[in-house]
C-alpha cells in the first residue's frame, strides 16, 4: 500500500479500533447506543419546553438566551444521534460537523448567559416568588 492510499484508508475508515469480538463487547456496544438515544430523546425534548418557557418571559432578551439554549441543547441531542449512526459506520472525524456548531451554540450561549446574568436571575427569583405564591 502506498503512502496516498494509506492515508486516504486511515481518513476514510479505519476500524482497527472498533471490533465486537466477545459478548460482553455486544453488550457494552449496547449499552453505549442505548445510553447515547437515551440522551439524544432527552436533548431533543428540552427546546421544547424551553420555547414555552421562553414564550411567557416579558423580556426582549430572553428572546436570544432562550434561542441560544434551544440551538445548544438541539445540538447536543444531534451529536448523541449521530455518535450511534458515525462511529461504528463512517469515518470518526465526520463528528467535527455536529461538534463545530454544537461548540459554537455552546460558546454563545455561555457568553450571553453570563452577559445577561442579572436579568436571568431577576427573572428566576420573580418565578420563585410567583410559585411561593401558588395555591398547590
Amino acid at each position: 500500500m502506498d503512502a496516498g492510499s494509506g492515508l486516504a484508508h486511515l481518513l476514510m475508515n479505519d476500524h482497527s479500533w472498533y471490533r465486537l469480538d466477545t459478548e460482553a463487547d455486544f453488550a457494552r456496544a449496547g449499552l453505549w447506543c442505548f445510553s447515547n438515544l437515551a440522551i439524544a430523546a432527552s436533548y431533543l425534548t428540552l427546546p421544547v419546553e424551553i420555547w414555552h418557557w421562553r414564550l411567557a418571559l416579558p423580556f426582549r432578551s430572553t428572546t436570544l438566551i432562550g434561542l441560544l439554549f434551544i440551538c445548544f441543547i438541539t445540538l447536543c441531542g444531534i451529536s448523541h444521534l449521530t455518535m450511534i449512526i458515525i462511529m461504528p459506520t463512517a469515518p470518526w472525524w465526520a463528528t467535527i460537523f455536529i461538534y463545530v456548531p454544537t461548540a459554537i451554540a455552546s460558546v454563545a450561549t455561555a457568553v450571553v448567559a453570563r452577559r445577561e446574568r442579572l436579568l436571568i436571575i431577576a427573572v428566576l427569583k420573580g418565578i420563585g416568588a410567583a410559585l411561593a405564591r401558588s395555591p398547590d
